[in-house]
């Protein structure tokens, strides 16, 4: 096993090398951000102690920059630093740490963080193919720092306007209407809806008209996902559906024999998790192969806690206006 130690401090490096040789591992080191990154991908190493405060890039920055990365997210990354305030151990928990350790831990609470990263990592390595090593010069590393900042910025702008559509008080379908249009704005797909379990009910955006073969294995579709992640044992013929994209179900559906059936090669899906349960199950369907990418389910991650979280107070909401409509109907009568 391989680890990459990055800190500035010879001192320490000549330690945790010392450590970590005695049990075993194959150590390798960096003495700044930048040099941590470069060594990251020529190595390909098993793991990465890493230090905060370095020359040249932050270790956050580091962090973020691996995180990022679908071939290299799976590394575990430990922060080893002297800082231990709750401001440094947040930040190294949002920067997508696997770990936070002082520098007093060195030493068997080190080792044994070590191989506890190490073994959740083979628990989920299972058929992973290892990136292949890089030479990265200093220009290449800006330049995916830069990548991520944008990303970052770009994933900000639309946490924002989801959030937005949590502050107006609005029904159900109203809700859900505007996340999906704010979603169609940043991800392409012939077809979306929010599955709610409890409700029995198909919240759908269709983009163009489909053959009613499609349209019926879209909601299959939907309802298996939704099977998957909730305890609900939602079917097809259970899903009440809803079109939330203001036009009338005869024009979503083609009857005639004018539309071929296409499918749904790609399919993306994304638990709303709420509270502690699954509220509801977010999907997305495109009748192209490989639509959804990588990006498109870090785009989902990001998102998924908000449109969870503004779906369950549209849902309550909806709830307290029955409630009171049907105590003004009973007052009516008494």
């Amino acid at each position: 096993m391989k680890v990459l130690i990055a800190d500035d401090s010879p001192v320490l490096v000549t330690a945790l090398r010392k450590l970590l040789e005695q049990s075993g591992y194959e150590v390798v080191a960096a003495m700044d951000g930048l040099e941590a990154v470069q060594r990251f991908y020529q190595e390909n190493p098993d793991l990465v102690l890493l230090d905060i405060q370095m020359p040249k890039l932050h270790g956050y920055v580091v962090c973020r920059l691996l995180k990022e990365d679908p071939a290299a997210r799976h590394i575990p990354v430990l922060i080893l630093t002297g800082r231990d305030s709750a401001e440094d151990r947040y930040w190294g928990n949002r920067s997508g740490a696997d770990g936070y350790l002082t520098k007093e831990s060195m030493g068997d609470e080190l080792l044994d963080a070590i191989q506890s990263a190490l073994a959740s990592r083979a628990l989920s390595d299972m058929g992973r193919v290892e990136p292949l090593p890089q030479s990265l010069d200093e220009s290449d590393v800006l330049s995916r720092v830069c990548e991520v900042l944008d990303r970052k910025l770009f994933e900000a702008t639309i946490v924002n306007d989801i959030v937005g559509v949590g502050v107006r008080a609005m029904d159900l379908e109203s809700t859900v209407s505007e996340a999906l249009n704010i979603i169609r704005r940043i991800l392409d797909f012939e077809a979306a809806a929010v599955v709610l379990p409890n409700e029995r009910r198909l919240l759908a955006r269709f983009e163009k008209t489909l053959s009613v073969g499609d349209y019926d294995e879209f909601r299959s579709l939907s309802a298996l996902r939704c099977r998957q992640f909730t305890t609900a044992d939602v079917t097809v013929d259970d899903l009440h559906v809803a079109l939330v994209n203001g036009a009338a179900s005869e024009e979503m559906v083609d009857s005639s024999t004018g539309i071929e059936d296409k499918g749904w090669p790609s399919f993306a899906v994304a638990p709303l998790w709420s509270r502690g349960e699954v509220v509801g199950v977010l999907v997305l369907g495109s009748q192209r192969d490989e639509a959804f990418s990588d990006t498109t389910d870090r785009t989902l991650r990001t998102i998924e806690p908000h449109v969870a979280s503004i779906v369950d107070s549209a849902r309550h909401y909806q709830k307290l206006l029955e409630q009171e409509a049907r105590s003004s109907l009973s007052s009516l009568f008494e």
